[in-house]
């Protein structure tokens, strides 16, 4: 028997090809974590509050779009303040988020890597998703990771646990950006059939 899926459910397996910036950590272990003053469950904290003042600068964009421009601004102002500060502090402090190009959906993500990992192992990937750097912790599994170009890895992870919430969020920005995508092709057809016909 074929089971059919719901359109809610079919949308987590879209996939895009994009650049977003990012960090792959390495989940430390239970007693790690506890020395650390539980920092996921700060980064997922802190997540949350992102994902909260994105909305807000959404509906400030569509009602008074100069007041939302500004709140966007202030926000990446104080996101690049809390980044520096983070990489000023100890080695506690996590990763910087650098530009990846990936493959992503809201099951998983694909990129390449300097480290390696192992399949199976337990990952925390941290993601900023544009326009307005909405910060996602999601925790992932690795399903595999093999050898591409020399120094680098092709990293497959697989979003595992992550929140009903968080899920939504990222579907929405897939489909977003996949609509981007269609329009600017169609644009480029477009104008290259203006180019022929003239």
């Amino acid at each position: 028997m074929i089971e059919k899926r719901s359109g809610a459910d079919r949308r987590r397996f879209f996939r895009i090809d994009d650049r977003l910036r990012l960090a792959v950590r390495r989940v430390p272990g239970v007693d790690a974590v506890a020395g650390k003053g539980h920092d996921l469950r700060a980064d997922e904290f802190l997540a949350g509050i992102d994902r909260g003042i994105a909305a807000i600068i959404a509906a400030a964009r569509v009602q008074a779009p100069a007041v939302g421009e500004l709140a966007q601004l202030l926000n990446r102002k104080l996101d690049y303040v809390i980044e520096r500060l983070g990489q000023l502090e100890a080695p506690r402090a996590g990763l910087p988020l650098a530009e990846h190009e990936v493959s992503i959906s809201a099951c998983g993500i694909g990129l390449q890597s300097a480290e390696r990992y192992e399949a199976g192992e337990t990952l925390q990937v941290e993601l900023l998703l544009p326009p307005e750097d909405t910060r996602l912790c999601v925790p992932a599994r690795v399903v595999r990771c093999r050898d591409a170009t020399p120094g680098y890895h092709l990293l497959h992870l697989d979003f595992a646990g992550m929140d009903h919430d968080d899920q939504e969020l990222l579907i929405r920005f897939i489909l977003r950006r996949q609509g981007q995508f269609l329009q600017e092709l169609r644009e480029q057809r477009d104008a290259r059939r203006a180019r022929t016909a003239s």
